[in-house]
Parts: C-alpha cells; sequence; structure tokens
C-alpha cells in the first residue's frame, strides 16, 4: 500500500513469482557469501604460473586474449567449486531468513531449512521435519557427488 502511495506499485507484483522480501534476501545472501567467493578467486588468480602469461604474451596474445585463453579455463574448477558449495549454502539458508524476516512474513519467504525448522520444532511434527531433513541431505547430494566424483576421476587418471 505504501509502495502505491508513492508511485511504485509495480514493485508489490512480480511478474517472476518473487516477493520484494525474498529479492531482498537474496541481496543480502549474495553480499554475504562476495567475500567468500572472491577469496575463492584470489587464491585461484594466484595459483596460476606467470609463465602461463608471459608465454602468451611472447606468443602474441593480448591481454583480453590472455584472460580468455589462459586465465578463464584455468579458473573453471573455481567457478565450479564455488557454484557447487553456494547451491549448498543456498538450500541450507535458515539464519538470514530468520534476521531479515522472521517467521511473520507469512510463505513468502519460506526456504526449506526454514520449513524444515518450523515444521519440526514450532508444530511438534518430528517426523515430517525430518523426512524434509532427509529430502534437504538428498538434494544437496544431488549437487555434490557428481562433483566429488569428476573430480576423483580426474585424480585418478592423473
Amino acid at each position: 500500500m505504501l509502495l502505491q502511495r508513492v508511485g511504485l506499485g509495480f514493485l508489490t507484483t512480480d511478474k517472476f513469482g518473487l516477493s520484494v522480501a525474498m529479492i531482498s534476501l537474496v541481496v543480502a545472501a549474495t553480499w554475504q557469501m562476495s567475500g567468500y567467493v572472491m577469496a575463492l578467486y584470489l587464491a585461484g588468480l594466484r595459483g596460476i604460473p606467470e609463465e602461463l602469461r608471459e608465454a602468451a604474451r611472447v606468443d602474441g596474445a593480448s591481454e583480453v586474449q590472455i584472460y580468455r585463453y589462459v586465465v578463464l579455463p584455468l579458473l573453471r574448477p573455481i567457478t565450479l567449486g564455488a557454484v557447487i558449495i553456494l547451491g549448498h549454502i543456498s538450500l541450507k539458508i535458515y539464519d538470514l531468513v530468520v534476521a531479515m524476516t522472521g517467521p511473520g512474513i507469512g510463505f513468502s519467504t519460506d526456504v526449506p531449512a526454514f520449513f524444515m525448522w518450523e515444521t519440526t520444532f514450532h508444530s511438534n511434527r518430528f517426523a515430517q521435519g525430518a523426512s524434509i531433513a532427509i529430502i534437504l541431505l538428498i538434494m544437496v547430494a544431488v549437487l555434490i557427488v557428481p562433483y566429488l566424483y569428476s573430480s576423483t576421476r580426474r585424480e585418478i587418471a592423473a
């Protein structure tokens, strides 16, 4: 109602089904995890030998080509690891939802971990909460097991 009075009524309904509260949670989670991802990429960039860049310069590559054909392909495992870790964290996010919105907004900011907590401890349905936790475990396993399988397969082949 307040948004409509100031001429921002289009923010109250979203075409993608996301509420303003969920969008604010996504922005806050992105801000919260950006430092972690930056540290991963910094470690990855420092792990790239300078000799590879020098060899590309000797071959006549520009700085853009060095980043496109040398640096970015070498950062692909870092990117995959970051996506998997962030996907795992996004499934388990609970603290940010409670800190920002609490239980008072209805279902607009329900995430699986928050739903599991509410079902288990506030509704006293422990069996249903345990089944939600197992589904969460399976979802995390679907994200992580293929990555672990491919990385161990590459280590065995090397």
